[in-house]
């Protein structure tokens, strides 16, 4: 534990931070809070009042938590432990994720304007067309993390369109939902798995996560 020990100790005291926490419904939550240093691993995550659901959590399960550093982002896999009052959660953390070994989980703090929209097939005669526009939170190579004013209507053979940064035309693909995180006011955080894509476009969306992520390890943001 020594080495994930040495990074909860390099964050900053305060350090804003988002976790994904599943709750006993089922449906996972994607908060936002502040780190407060204990004795590594261990750490606290300090949350506004009202805001924690606490009979709602499911504790003693592995969350990802991401966590500004600098003018980047650690990646960490921990476990929920305990409530710690009605404010405060009490986690361990278990490892780091690198961006080197893992792109396609690894997401890059990006946000551009994205519109998903589904029109049903030929034999979905019970499904009706939709559309959302929104921003990303997060992009990689593999998927992308949305906040939408409205959930969307069904998972499967979602159109995303994603404004890449620099880019005039568009990325166009084909994605699935894999987790919807609700908010408040009405607010969704919808996270994608793209499944069809041109080569040419996918790697545009590669290429932007990279310049991102060399951004990062100019400044000496690298998790190993």
């Amino acid at each position: 534990m020594s080495g994930i020990s040495e990074i909860i100790n390099q964050l900053n005291e305060n350090a804003a931070a988002t976790v994904d926490i599943p709750s006993e419904t089922g449906e996972a939550q994607r908060l936002n809070c502040l780190l407060k240093k204990t004795e590594a691993p261990g750490f606290k995550l300090l949350f506004p009042p009202n805001f924690l659901q606490l009979d709602q959590l499911k504790y003693g399960t592995d969350c990802r938590l991401i966590v500004k550093h600098g003018e980047g982002a650690v990646n960490l896999n921990v476990r929920l432990e305990e409530a710690d009052g009605d404010r405060s959660l009490l986690f361990t953390a278990l490892e780091s994720i690198s961006p080197e070994s893992l792109r396609e989980y690894f997401r890059v703090m990006v946000s551009a304007p994205v519109r998903a929209s589904y029109q049903p097939g030929p034999r979905e005669i019970k499904n009706s067309p939709w559309e959302l526009a929104g921003h990303s939170i997060d992009l990689s190579g593999g998927g992308v993390l949305v906040l939408f004013p409205g959930k969307p209507g069904n998972a499967n053979r979602i159109q995303l369109e994603i404004d890449l940064p620099g880019q005039q035309v568009p990325v166009v693909c084909q994605a699935k939902v894999v987790r919807t995180y609700r908010m408040r006011k009405k607010r969704y955080q919808v996270a994608f798995n793209i499944e069809e894509i041109d080569g040419k476009a996918r790697d545009l969306i590669i290429s932007c996560c990279l310049q991102e992520q060399r951004r990062q390890l100019r400044d000496k943001v690298r998790v190993e």
